[in-house]
């Protein structure tokens, strides 16, 4: 069958598709639910919880029920799920390169923001917090990975095509943000913010992986996407604020601009831009497949 042609989704995919969300309410939940007995176990020891610690939490959780998915449901090696390092070298290449995509993408939105008003510098923050959030950056990132393109994207791509397996863990992807929100965000704001969240992150990180069947350049990719929108230009990151930035930010004007309480993420301009870049890099797979 062609590459143009992907096949059609089969009767495995509802199956596909509740295997992928009891993984993610698995890996998502609980190890949520087990944060607060976990910051009790710490203070008791006399040890403060912070986020790097609540990162790495999430992270070892996610590589467990990878493992056991991988072992026990898909029989097969959890390697298999992007996450190789036979070439080391090959990897920490790829990071890079999804590092300097993803750190130019923000800087250009944020960019376009400036020039239109609707984003300004207030001031330059020199005792930020830059030193301990790219470490837990990264710890995050890869833990979204391991779940979304890692897991979901190739299970349910296995069950399906790839346009299918793009569409549906992107979906995934935004709604599992949905939680993020304050109870006075109106529920229409929510599920529009995760949706563009859904079409310009869940889309452009599945396209990266694509490009080379690893995680790794989507991490690099999602994990400065990140540093940048928040640590250093100081915006929301999927409703969320991390710490003291580099720049403290403001973001004023339109929501269909700025992406409102969602930041960024949420608005037209970076969903244009990262619809872009997704699609040079969809074309880029695609002309390595057709060269082999």
């Amino acid at each position: 069958m062609s590459i143009t042609e992907p096949k059609p989704a089969s009767k495995n995919l509802p199956l596909a598709l509740l295997k992928s969300i009891i993984f993610l309410c698995l890996s998502i939940l609980g190890p949520t639910m087990m944060l607060p007995a976990l910051a009790r176990l710490l203070a008791s020891n006399q040890l403060t919880f912070s986020l790097p610690i609540s990162a790495f939490f999430h992270l070892s959780v996610g590589f467990l029920m990878l493992w056991l998915f991988a072992r026990f449901i898909e029989h097969r090696p959890w390697q298999d799920y992007g996450l190789s390092l036979a070439k080391p070298l090959q990897a920490l290449i790829e990071l890079y390169d999804g590092a300097l995509i993803g750190s130019t993408m923000v800087a250009l939105v944020t960019l376009v923001l400036f020039a239109m008003g609707c984003y300004s510098i207030l001031a330059i923050n020199y005792e930020n917090d830059l030193a301990m959030l790219i470490p837990t950056f990264l710890l995050a990132a890869l833990y979204e990975e391991i779940l979304f393109r890692g897991y979901v994207l190739q299970t349910i791509e296995k069950a399906s095509n790839t346009i299918t397996a793009v569409l549906l863990s992107s979906v995934l992807f935004g709604l599992a943000h949905m939680g993020n929100f304050n109870d006075n965000v109106p529920i229409y704001t929510q599920v529009a913010s995760c949706m563009a969240l859904s079409l310009d992150a869940g889309i452009l990180f599945c396209a990266a992986f694509l490009v080379t069947r690893r995680l790794w350049l989507p991490l690099g990719l999602h994990a400065f996407w990140n540093v940048f929108e928040g640590p250093v230009f100081g915006t929301p990151v999927s409703a969320n604020q991390f710490g003291a930035p580099l720049f403290i930010g403001s973001l004023q004007g339109p929501e269909i601009f700025t992406g409102g309480v969602f930041g960024p993420e949420a608005s037209i301009i970076e969903l244009a831009i990262c619809l872009l870049i997704a699609w040079w890099l969809w074309r880029l797979r695609y002309n390595s497949q057709e060269s082999l």
